[in-house]
């Protein structure tokens, strides 16, 4: 204002048009703010207001932000991780952009590009603003360690697991608590799964290995004479006597024995164990008598598998001695001759082999079983249907590409006492549950959830509710395009609890 007035007084009123415009002037700057000066980035933060305070520099892919800054107008481009993103021009004044961090598989993490720089750029069309901003990558995690044991001072040893992006430290202790060993000198694969280093001479004792990472830590427990073994699958849990039966887990390092449900040995000498001792395999030499547990000794000690082996107890059907069969259409159970499909089975079988035609394609052949229900000491009848599931062993000869398996329980023919149709599992074809694929030429163990069998909510109520024992499987081909041939066995059908996830 001294200025302008000054202005006045030596020039008079031409001087003071000219200091109007030049005002004038000033003041469209003002009103354009953002769109001239330096653009700069103060900080982020969420898009809440109430949060306003919480700013940062990490985030998750997928999270939108807030960029606060001056001059931000006129924004042309953006890039994070020097990658070009996109963002909506609405969301966008001088002093604020709102941007969504990318999430999808094509935008790469500064985690596996270390080459990549982690930040923001803002390009607009009066300058450029940067400001740190790293998008974090999956925390990393630690599933076994890779050696030949026992593990000495210079020994190579290999972590194997994912994600180990951004490794902030390695380190051995005893308490998981105090650093017993720094451990510096490693290698990464270069797809982060594997790290190698040399065990040191304070590497003796049993502990811990912790890594930490830019985005989290993992640790595994490291044990120089040898890892305990640990159980975490198994192809079936009443596998055909004759068959192969895989098991899943870790540490299955030099196997000495396996025992099945405490009366049958299963030395290592017949048990062939994977490169990544992760998985084995050895063939059932017979049924055990009672229900139990598989145990596996190994250098490191000896597992249990916690699910019952060979639940007898839940079995309802099984072609000798349990349960009963009504052939109809089908020939009775009989026991494999080694020479001819299915080549073994556990004792008696069931099976139907022939032609699906136009004849026949809604009324080919079943398996009439009646079934020994399971009793409330072995299936507590309060037990939720939802947490049942009907398991049993099958053999597919043929691919069933196009015939398929309905199936009723508890209603003959999948009829009330009405006559009406009940609840059956309609065009199911058998999946193997370990591989969840419906294979041929070997025996497989599937589960049908109950739920889709019935439609009562505990076993109590199916068994209350239920007007035969019957369990019955009927072969057929709706909507028949061929001829097709069809051969399938079936053994050892029972009711079993479904295994719960672990969280």
């Amino acid at each position: 204002m001294k200025k302008l007035i000054h202005i006045i007084v030596q020039k008079g009123w031409p001087g003071l048009l000219l200091a109007f415009f030049i005002a004038m002037g000033t003041a469209s700057c003002k009103d354009n703010e953002g769109n001239d000066g330096i653009p700069v980035i103060k900080y982020l933060r969420v898009t809440d207001p109430t949060l306003a305070d919480s700013t940062f520099t990490d985030v998750n892919p997928g999270t939108m932000i807030t960029v606060i800054g001056e001059n931000l107008g006129g924004v042309t481009e953006v890039y994070i991780n020097n990658q070009k993103i996109s963002f909506n021009s609405t969301y966008s004044t001088p002093t604020s952009l709102i941007i969504t961090v990318p999430y999808d598989e094509d935008f790469k993490l500064s985690g596996p590009n270390p080459e990549l720089p982690s930040e923001l750029r803002v390009v607009t069309n009066h300058g450029i603003a940067v400001y740190p901003l790293h998008v974090l990558s999956p925390g990393p995690g630690i599933t076994r360690i890779a050696a030949t044991y026992p593990l000495k001072p210079g020994s190579q040893a290999t972590l194997i697991g994912t994600n180990f992006y951004e490794i902030q430290r390695i380190y051995f202790t005893t308490d998981s608590i105090n650093v017993t060993q720094e451990i510096t000198d490693y290698q990464i694969s270069n797809d982060f799964k594997n790290l190698t280093f040399t065990v040191s001479d304070k590497m003796t004792t049993n502990g811990w290995i912790i890594m930490d990472c830019y985005t989290d830590d993992a640790c595994i427990e490291y044990t120089p004479e040898g890892p305990k073994p640990i159980i975490t699958g198994i192809s079936s849990i009443m596998p055909v006597v004759g068959s192969e039966v895989t098991i899943t887990g870790q540490n299955f390092i030099d196997v000495s024995n396996i025992n099945l449900n405490g009366e049958i040995d299963i030395p290592g000498e017949n048990v062939t164990v994977s490169e990544s001792f992760d998985e084995l395999t050895f063939i059932m030499p017979q049924a055990p008598s009672h229900s139990g547990h598989i145990s596996i000794t190994s250098m490191g000690g000896t597992a249990e598998m916690e699910d019952l082996f060979y639940p007898i107890e839940n079995m309802i059907v099984d072609y000798d001695e349990i349960g009963s069969f009504s052939s109809w259409g089908t020939e009775p159970p009989f026991i494999a001759d080694g020479a001819n499909p299915p080549y073994i089975s556990t004792g008696n079988c069931i099976g139907a082999k022939g032609t699906i035609d136009s004849s026949n394609q809604w009324w080919w052949k079943q398996f009439l079983n009646t079934a020994k229900w399971a009793s409330a000491d072995i299936i507590p009848t309060s037990t939720p249907i939802s947490e049942l599931e009907l398991q049993f062993e099958c053999y597919l000869e043929l691919p069933m590409d196009g015939p398929v398996i309905q199936i009723s329980m508890g209603h003959p023919n999948g009829k009330d006492t009405g006559g009406n149709p009940y609840f059956t599992l309609e065009n199911y074809v058998p999946i193997n549950s370990f591989t969840e694929k419906s294979e041929t030429g070997k025996w497989m163990q599937c589960c049908i959830p109950l739920t889709k069998l019935v439609e009562e909510k505990t076993w109590g109520e199916f068994l209350n509710n239920k007007i035969s024992d019957e369990l019955n499987f009927y072969i057929n081909y709706p909507g028949l395009t061929k001829a097709t041939n069809v051969e399938i066995y079936v053994d050892n059908i029972r009711i079993i609890p479904i295994k719960q996830e672990e969280d």
